[in-house]
């Protein structure tokens, strides 16, 4: 059987509209629409060449553009930087930006009297303006003064909501990979709102072109001075209405070419669809030696909450715990992202007396968002960071991606992305790398390759790993630090902490059913362990004293799950085994076709995980809420000093 594909490229598929919306939407368009085209009927279009020719419309044109214009500038000037500035409040952000709605809330001629009272000739302002020799009412600095208080809420109204949209995991990385605040202004924030930009003053330049209130509130109509092309058409309709249906057609002719050259950038901007390129070998050495910081690494110590967090310099830590644990939290405290804690990055304090913004850290913080640059090349994105084409050629050589050195960001594949990432962190030759599960979306054989490197590097930089996978934690990690309710409870080396599972949630990572108790008796190859009224027989690991198992001390039993077998109270034992625990079936999940999962809750509170067949499931009746027994051999319970 073969298949078949479409030639033309796939399409998102249409959505539908309720039919209401659709009858409510067209009747919208025509309100809009109908008047623009009722006033087209009433314009005397074969007159309109004479009307646009003659030096009293000259004059009128002359004024309005040059006004319009003016007052597009000013409010680039000022808009843009405000809009920037919002972004980085906190508190009183909401406040702000109902201020800047005020002039498109307040009537025309109140806008106009209060420029009056602030800038007129008897205003607040008027003795400074006199003595700078400014004069702006009833003069053509005062329409263009009234033009831009009219307009600049379009401008910071259209340019802080695409600020807003900016995916913050782009600026964070920028400033990681050591770009400072000014570069990531110029180089990423401002040409990713570039269409924004175009809008806003396009917006702004059509308002200017129909201001009418304020600005014969403030400077009046004074011909060739003050008087636009709004203010007369306003005084024709009067004297000449033909003539004022002309001028009011050049006048929406003029807005609708301005609204149009505003859309072209966002009309240009196309979506691009990932492309198919050849990934090569990587040269790992190479990759390593174009990446190695100078100084290695650092340690690092967080204090938070009156609990110290230590990653030692130079090695992989691997940061484990359950979502919600604060794993997030405490990289973005490394990093700079979040204030709050003590933090020191060798002998330097970067938070807590002092703070060290995040560009200057040394600490790249990579998550699964690869937080590259929407508007670069992939070689751009690297160059950014190295400020040196050429190296970054050598960087993309060495990682094998040099088949995506000309491909926009956003045409990268979710793995492409993560892959350029990485060696954009790397390019930084950060002294501490986090890892924030960065290989998520990476095949299986690149990720092997990526793995690797990292191993191989591990003692050029400290890095932290945050993580899932015990794959990840067992074959590149050092250390483990095990986080739960916002803090660090158990750190130390990958196996120790694999071997005893200090909670739950490593005990699953690892594979392993977990028990706390108490040892309530010794034999000679056999240690007994209450856990609230349940008894646990097991015995020590090979590398344990018997010293340390003492009755009365705290321990910790773990099972591997393939150890323990189910079975229903009552029925006849098939085996003989030190350890029966009665509990009950909280869940069954289905692992495959053939296997699945029980969890029981035993009798004293813990919970352990159970593989079984699915015909064994079939046949005990294993269901939530059902009574089993759970059927362990000592030989295969390990029982463990707490804390070792």
């Amino acid at each position: 059987m073969t298949s078949t594909f479409p030639l033309s490229p796939p399409r998102p598929a249409p959505t539908r509209t309720p039919a209401a919306f659709t009858v409510v939407a067209l009747v919208a368009i025509f309100y809009i629409v109908f008047p623009i085209f009722a006033l087209g009927l009433r314009v005397p279009w074969g007159d309109l060449g004479e009307v646009l020719t003659s030096p009293d419309t000259a004059q009128l044109l002359w004024l309005t553009l040059s006004a319009a214009v003016l007052s597009t500038l000013l409010t680039l000037l000022l808009g843009v930087p405000l809009a920037v500035w919002l972004q980085s409040l906190r508190r009183g952000a909401q406040l702000a930006r109902l201020l800047v709605l005020l002039p498109l809330a307040m009537p025309p001629v109140v806008a106009g009297l209060a420029l009056s009272a602030a800038a007129g000739n008897r205003g607040v302002l008027a003795p400074l303006l006199d003595a700078a020799g400014l004069t702006l009412a009833f003069a053509f600095p005062g329409v263009v003064v009234a033009h831009t208080f009219v307009s600049l809420p379009f401008v910071i109204v259209t340019v802080d909501s695409a600020l807003r949209q900016i995916d913050r995991e782009v600026l964070h990385s920028a400033a990681g990979v050591g770009m400072s605040p000014r570069r990531v202004l110029t180089r990423i924030t401002l040409p990713t709102v570039t269409p924004a930009l175009a809008t806003g003053a396009g917006l702004a330049f059509a308002r200017s072109l129909g201001e009418f209130g304020t600005t014969i509130t403030f400077v009046g109509s004074m011909p060739g001075v003050t008087r636009t092309m709004s203010l007369a058409i306003y005084l024709e309709r009067e004297i000449d209405r033909d003539n004022a249906y002309a001028l009011s057609a050049i006048l929406i002719i003029l807005a609708v070419v301005a609204l149009a050259m505003a859309s072209l950038p966002a009309l240009l901007r196309r979506d691009a669809a990932p492309r198919a390129r050849s990934i090569t070998a990587m040269d790992a050495e190479k990759l390593r030696d174009l990446t190695r910081p100078t100084a290695g690494g650092e340690t690092v110590a967080v204090t938070s909450a009156g609990v110290e967090s230590v990653f030692p310099a130079n090695q992989i830590t691997a940061v484990v715990g359950p979502n919600g644990s604060g794993k997030s939290t405490l990289m973005g405290l490394i990093a700079g992202r979040l204030r709050g804690a003590d933090a020191r990055i060798g002998d330097r304090t970067v938070d807590g007396q002092s703070f060290l913004p995040a560009h200057r850290r040394g600490v790249v913080l990579l998550t699964q968002k690869p937080g590259l640059p929407r508007t670069a090349t992939v070689q751009q994105a690297l160059t950014m960071v190295t400020r040196d084409a050429a190296r970054s050629e050598e960087l993309l050589d060495a990682a094998g991606l040099t088949a995506l050195a000309d491909v926009a960001v956003p045409s990268l594949s979710g793995g492409q992305a993560a892959q350029v990432a990485l060696v954009r962190a790397l390019a930084a030759r950060p002294r501490v790398l986090i890892l924030d599960e960065p290989l998520a979306a990476v095949d299986v054989a690149s990720g092997t390759r990526w793995r690797r490197l990292l191993r191989a590097t591990a003692g050029d930089r400290t890095t932290v790993l945050v993580t899932h996978d015990p794959v990840d934690v067992a074959g590149l990690a050092d250390r483990l630090a095990v986080l739960a309710e916002g803090r660090v409870v158990a750190a130390g080396p990958v196996n120790e902490l694999l071997s005893v599972p200090p909670t739950d949630f490593v005990a699953e990572l690892a594979g392993l059913n977990v028990v706390s108790g108490l040892i309530s008796g010794k034999s000679v190859d056999k240690i007994t362990v209450n856990s609230a009224g349940l008894t646990l027989i097991g015995v020590p690991p090979q590398w344990i004293s018997a010293e340390d198992l003492t009755v009365g001390s705290p321990a910790v039993v773990t099972v591997p799950p393939e150890a323990t077998t189910l079975r229903i109270p009552g029925s006849t034992p098939r085996e003989s085994a030190s350890n029966v625990w009665p509990g009950t079936v909280s869940a069954v999940d289905a692992a495959g076709m053939v296997s699945a999962t029980v969890t029981v809750t035993l009798d004293n509170g813990s919970t352990i995980a159970v593989p079984v067949t699915r015909s064994s499931a079939l046949s005990l009746g294993l269901e939530a809420g059902t009574r089993v027994e759970c059927v362990t051999k000592a030989l295969s319970v390990t029982v463990h000093p707490h804390g070792s």
